[in-house]
């Protein structure tokens, strides 16, 4: 018989005690304090926004332009003005400021009618409007905003020569046979009046299409202002 072969396993090695963790206490971070200084209030004052009509302007410059004052031969009495809004005669009244017209001649080298006179417009102190030219004969004139720097042939008027005295037709620069005209006035009617409308026509050669413009003497006050005569260039 074979002797016994007894194997012997080696004793397994005892397991090693775990390493005790240590803990250590979590502390907070230090709160740090820090002061912040108040910002200083700041009273800013109000915004005005300063608004410049274009109106204004216009009104400021014709202030200082002289003035002229427009009639016809029929009835030098009265004069050229606006009335609700309407261009009319009235009795002349120097101190009526919507008598006042200012005969601006700004495009006079620039435009020029058909028999080489110069244009200009002729603006109300009043109102800072300008006439304009109706749609045809027959048709009352109108008072419309007026921009100088703006050219616009509808507003430009030009004189003929003199007509064998201190009077002249005021034309349409575009087109010289509308003449300005005192509705019911001329040979025929001689209805010129307080009221008058204002308008244009075909030529017909009657004192309601003579007209003066006269400039008001400056060293004269505003009640107190006579005419002169505006030379012709």
């Amino acid at each position: 018989m074979r002797g016994n072969n007894h194997h012997h396993h080696p004793s397994p090695r005892p397991h090693p005690h775990p390493v005790p963790q240590r803990h250590h206490p979590v502390h907070p971070p230090p709160v740090i304090h820090v002061t912040v200084p108040t910002p200083p209030i700041v009273r800013r004052a109000p915004v005005v926004t300063t608004v410049v009509h274009h109106h204004d302007t216009v009104h400021s410059t014709l202030a200082d332009r002289p003035s002229v004052r427009v009639y016809c031969r029929e009835r030098p009495d009265l004069s050229l003005t606006v009335r609700d809004g309407i261009v009319v005669l009235a009795p002349s009244q120097p101190s009526d400021p919507y008598q006042h017209w200012v005969k601006d001649d700004k495009y006079s080298n620039r435009v020029r009618d058909d028999e080489g006179f110069p244009a200009f417009s002729l603006v109300n102190k009043a109102t800072g409007q300008a006439i304009k030219h109706p749609i045809g004969p027959g048709h009352p004139v109108h008072m419309v905003h007026y921009n100088p720097d703006h050219l616009d042939e509808s507003i430009l008027w030009s004189e003929s020569s003199t007509l064998g005295d201190t009077y002249r037709a005021i034309r349409t620069v575009n087109n010289i046979r509308l003449n300005l005209d005192a509705f019911h006035g001329g040979f025929l009617h001689r209805g010129v009046h307080d009221g008058t409308n204002v308008g244009v026509n075909d030529w017909t050669a009657g004192d309601n299409q003579r007209w003066s413009i006269a400039y008001y003497s400056r060293s004269s006050k505003l009640n107190n202002i006579a005419p002169m005569e505006i030379p012709t260039f």
